[in-house]
């Protein structure tokens, strides 16, 4: 899957997606750091990427407003890190947790996903 990892997950989570074969790029470790919800989205329907993140709110109502105007619009996968570990130890766990969720949804609808 093509991933696009907004700014509050580690670039260790998208090295990690890479290892285990999906295309990912990190919003942190990128020249997208510090942009508005808006263009982290408008870039990930450009380049066919599903965004996850913590920030629900603002990027589902981004995804709704798209739909609502017949706008191609993309994937949003919310991801709340209760339940992975702190430091090190979170990029991994996250790709571990995004590359079993791909495994069992190889063909994800363009909305909100919670794995």
């Amino acid at each position: 899957m093509r991933w696009l990892l907004d700014e509050m997950f580690p670039p260790a989570a998208a090295a990690e997606l890479q290892r285990l074969g999906h295309d990912a790029r990190g919003v942190a470790a990128s020249a997208l750091a510090g942009s508005p919800d808006a263009h982290i989205y408008e870039v990930a329907v450009a380049e066919g990427r599903i965004v996850v993140t913590e920030n629900y709110p603002d990027f589902v109502a981004l995804l709704s407003d798209r739909i609502a105007n017949g706008a191609p619009h993309a994937p949003i996968v919310c991801i709340s890190k209760v339940g992975l570990p702190d430091g090190s130890a979170l990029g991994p766990a996250l790709a571990q947790r995004l590359d079993a969720w791909a495994r069992a949804n190889p063909d994800p609808y363009p909305g909100p996903h919670w794995p």
